[in-house]
């Protein structure tokens, strides 16, 4: 068996040399018309490239190429002719593929080649040239096809986009993000394609993913874009995420393979939130006509620097709006309102702010927060002051257990007020960290020249690292002159991270306390070893020899010959 393929071997090896000698020598015809004809093509039908010099359709990597040659004279089938085949591949740096095939026709005129493209080699992508000639009488005859070889479909970007397809990397969770991919094709017929998408938060779990089916590929190279729309559920980690897409030629589940390899692009899941944090007025209680100003807090809680206004209401009227521009993240600003309640109505109103919402807000139930209620009495006729009678309430010392401490701390702020006024008074105590008002709180019935000391629990955990004024608030009272001693402040309280603690393993202890035993038990068994030896050096000698009788000298000079 062996030596009948060497034989076949090398008969064909004779062969192609007789054939490529020949071509040298003979004329060769391209014919069209009638008389000696070949014809080469492949199996891409309808566009083959069958006809004189035409091109047929594309090949993928790993494809099997499939070269037929169609030899007739005057239209009719020429039998056993031998047929000579070159296969040139794209010219490449790393050098041209080439190779040599040969056949004989069978009765209909044909014979056939093949060859498998190969896998993932990039210098097997570009122009291929398949050349085929005959010889028919005295006349050698030939013919070509060229094709294609690549990425039949080929996915050549993908990007992220907004609704009106402009180029966006930031999105945020509930919320859509846009995919763009650009498709083009090789083939010269256009293509059906099942594509996939799947999007990846910070923690490579599948936020979400789609299929489109039957999405047409035009031919020729012309290129065509799909847009996608993906949302972004509310569990996605926030950071870095990504999007992949591939292009199958059926759905996976149905056994479509992929045309191309798969693409990716990178964009951030985010979150924009704005909030109230706190919605201060100076007073509890007023008289109508006078002004109560409302401190308010806001604070950005997004990634992004945010603009945006924020409005306060008695009620549900407006007292005033403040714009806020480019508020930094992770940042609070204090903003101030001033009421004039000249024209209220005696009685209860309820003080709220409320910000805007921002784009791509998701979280809505802190963008408003309601403080309490303002009482507005009505104006009083003025009674002529009693002579020497007045109303006048200070601050006077703020002090701190400690100036400074490690987040997670409680730090304890003493607070004395007194009343210098010879009206017993009730008013609103508010102890501020810088300009954040930390804690309000209500003194009642402070009699005249008495001090009252009022402390506060300043829980520093989710405080910021840092240095903070502290300082204390006094709110006015009706018909007090003197406001230049309701505000006392203090000094600079540093907030620091706590340094980390050596971690001593519990069994250290345990061994230290068994070697002290061990130290105590050799030191009794010592002790006891020199009274027992003391004990027997003092049975022979002195009283208790000369009891017992024993001659100790005599007994030492028997030792001392022995």
């Amino acid at each position: 068996m062996r030596t009948a393929l060497r034989g076949l071997a090398v008969a064909l090896a004779l062969m192609m040399i007789i054939l490529v000698s020949a071509l040298s020598s003979i004329r060769i015809a391209f014919s069209t018309g009638p008389g000696a004809k070949i014809d080469i093509f492949t199996q891409r039908e309808p566009y083959s490239g069958r006809g004189s010099n035409v091109s047929s359709d594309a090949f993928g990597p790993g494809e099997m190429v499939q070269v037929f040659a169609l030899v007739t004279y005057n239209e009719n089938p020429v039998q056993g002719t031998p047929v000579a085949f070159e296969i040139l591949g794209p010219d490449n740096p790393s050098g041209q593929i080439m190779f040599f095939r040969s056949g004989f026709t069978d009765e209909n005129g044909m014979v056939m080649i093949n060859f498998r493209i190969p896998y993932l080699s990039g210098s097997t992508f570009g122009n291929w040239v398949a050349y085929g000639s005959a010889k028919i009488g005295e006349l050698t005859v030939a013919d070509t096809v060229s094709f294609k070889v690549g990425w039949i479909v080929e996915i050549v970007s993908i990007r992220t986009v907004d609704e009106g397809h402009r180029y966006q990397e930031n999105f945020t969770r509930e919320n859509y993000v846009g995919i763009e991919l650009a498709l083009r094709s090789i083939a010269m017929a256009q293509k059906k394609v099942t594509l996939t998408i799947m999007i990846y938060d910070a923690l490579s779990m599948c936020a979400n993913s789609t299929e489109t089916n039957d999405f047409v590929v035009p031919p020729n190279g012309v290129l065509v874009y799909s847009y996608s729309s993906m949302y972004i559920p509310k569990t996605a980690f926030i950071g870095d995420a990504y999007a992949y897409a591939s292009a199958y030629t059926s759905s996976p589940n149905l056994g479509g393979m992929p045309y191309c390899p798969e693409v990716s692009t990178h964009f951030l899941i985010m979150t924009r939130d704005v909030a109230v944090v706190s919605v201060l007025p100076s007073s509890m209680f007023l008289y109508e006509g006078e002004t109560v100003n409302v401190d308010v807090s806001v604070r950005n809680k997004g990634w992004e620097a945010e603009s945006f206004n924020v409005r306060a209401y008695c009620n549900s009227t407006l007292i005033g709006m403040v714009p806020v521009s480019g508020l930094e993240p992770f940042t609070d600003t204090a903003l101030q309102f001033a009421w004039n309640t000249e024209g209220a109505q005696e009685g209860v109103y309820l003080i709220s702010a409320m910000a805007d919402h921002v784009p791509g807000e998701t979280e809505f139930s802190d963008n408003s927060l309601n403080d309490g209620f303002v009482e507005v009495r009505a104006k009083p006729e003025p009674p002529p002051p009693p002579p020497n009678l007045f109303h006048d309430i200070a601050v006077l010392n703020v002090t701190t257990s400690s100036y400074f401490a490690y987040i997670g701390d409680v730090v304890d702020i003493n607070v004395i007020v007194k009343n210098f006024g010879n009206y017993t008074e009730s008013f609103n105590l508010t102890v501020f960290t810088d300009a954040v008002a930390f804690k309000t709180s209500l003194v009642q019935a402070l009699a005249p020249g008495s001090k009252r000391t009022l402390v506060f629990h300043w829980d520093t955990t989710q405080v910021r690292e840092g240095n903070y004024m502290l300082s204390a608030s006094a709110s006015n009272i009706p018909d007090e002159t003197n406001y230049d001693n309701n505000r006392y402040v203090d000094g600079t309280v540093t907030i620091a991270t706590a340094p980390r603690r050596e971690f001593v393993p519990e069994w250290f202890y345990w061994f230290l306390l068994l070697l002290l035993l061990i130290l105590v038990g050799i030191l009794l068994l010592a002790l006891s070893y020199r009274r027992r030896k003391k004990s027997q050096a003092a049975f022979y000698s002195g009283w208790t020899a000369w009891y017992y009788g024993y001659d100790l000298r005599g007994k030492n000079r028997r030792l001392a010959r022995s």
